[in-house]
């Protein structure tokens, strides 16, 4: 085995997993690509076009704390709590495998898996920064890494090793209560604890290059660029290795829906359109219109939804505006 990448999702995410995963196997065949399924398997869905990949059901893990997470959690929270506990169970289950990446199931790839594997040195832990350059003024990137995360955890490489067994155990830890979208106390989801990661472990490697993790909250700092031989990001000599098309739905006409500017609209005849074109030929591909109409199987915890709750929560995003701006310099 080459080497192994896993995914995580539910059943309405099943396209942009299998997108993914078409992208890794096109250049390396011999990589395991492996989808965790956050969900039940849903008889309406035939399991059989995606014969290349291994489809693994988060509760075939046998971690019996799912159970109380999936009360507490909703469908982001929980597909990002497990996370950890797929790396545990993946380097138990296969013991030759020497490093294993998490990527997104919005990501595709555009070169081969052996340009991460050269990053690896004696480092355990890779990640990728959300921005890598300075600029005058503050950036929608630089706030948005403020409330979620310096490192964008739609990607991270864990290598076998001492640093990245302890890390999996304390993130494990901190996952089973604490991973909610909660930017009032500081909490997004798995991410932002990596943030602290830093100061408990070593052998981290943070991979500063533009083609890594390009996505709507770096447009500030990399220009694509369409070339004879692919593309490539800020120059004709540094490849795309792999784009995040976070919060993009193909049938509407934006780049994102997680932050709604007009920074981030893509002018047309631009590479920026070519790809997010090229992004939903592959969705659609692979049925992308009626997987994603597909509700998930897993009882999710629900936010109450009365007028009270929803009263509440007018008020308390009115004061935390309030106290933002009374505070702001």
């Amino acid at each position: 085995m080459k080497g192994l990448v896993f995914t995580l999702c539910s059943n309405n995410y099943l396209a942009h997993a299998a997108t993914l995963g078409d992208s890794i196997l096109k250049s390396d065949p011999a990589v395991k690509f492996i989808i965790g399924l956050v969900d039940k398997k849903d008889s309406t869905i035939d399991y059989g076009q995606f014969s290349d990949f291994e489809i693994i059901p988060c509760f075939e893990l046998g971690y019996g704390e799912f159970d109380d997470m999936l009360n507490r959690y909703n469908i982001i929270e929980f597909n990002t709590a497990v996370k950890p506990f797929y790396f545990e169970y993946l380097f138990k289950k296969y013991p030759d495998i020497d490093h294993i990446y998490y990527i997104d199931p919005d990501i595709v790839l555009y070169q081969p898996i052996e340009i991460l594997d050269r990053e690896w040195g004696d480092s355990e832990i890779m990640l990728t920064p959300n921005l890598i350059y300075l600029t005058e003024k503050p950036s929608s990137g630089e706030l948005a890494s403020l409330r979620h995360g310096i490192n964008n955890l739609g990607f991270i490489g864990l290598k076998r090793g001492e640093e990245s067994m302890k890390l999996i155990s304390w993130w494990k830890e901190r996952l089973r209560e604490h991973c909610r979208i909660d930017k009032c106390f500081g909490i997004f989801v798995d991410q932002k604890w990596i943030d602290l990661a830093p100061l408990f472990f070593s052998k981290i490697r943070t991979v500063k290059h533009p083609g890594w993790n390009m996505a709507w909250w770096n447009f500030s700092e990399r220009k694509l660029i369409k070339t004879p031989e692919g593309w490539s990001v800020n120059d004709s000599e540094t490849p795309l290795v792999f784009f995040h098309f976070s919060g993009y739905k193909p049938e509407k006409d934006l780049t994102t829906e997680r932050w709604v500017s007009k920074e981030f609209d893509v002018e047309v005849g631009s590479p920026l359109a070519e790809l997010y074109q090229d992004y939903k030929t592959r969705l659609l591909k692979w049925n992308y219109s009626a997987l994603s109409k597909i509700k998930p199987s897993l009882a999710f915890y629900q936010a109450p939804n009365s007028i009270k709750h929803r009263v509440g929560k007018k008020l308390k995003s009115k004061m935390n505006n309030l106290i933002y701006r009374l505070f702001q310099v």
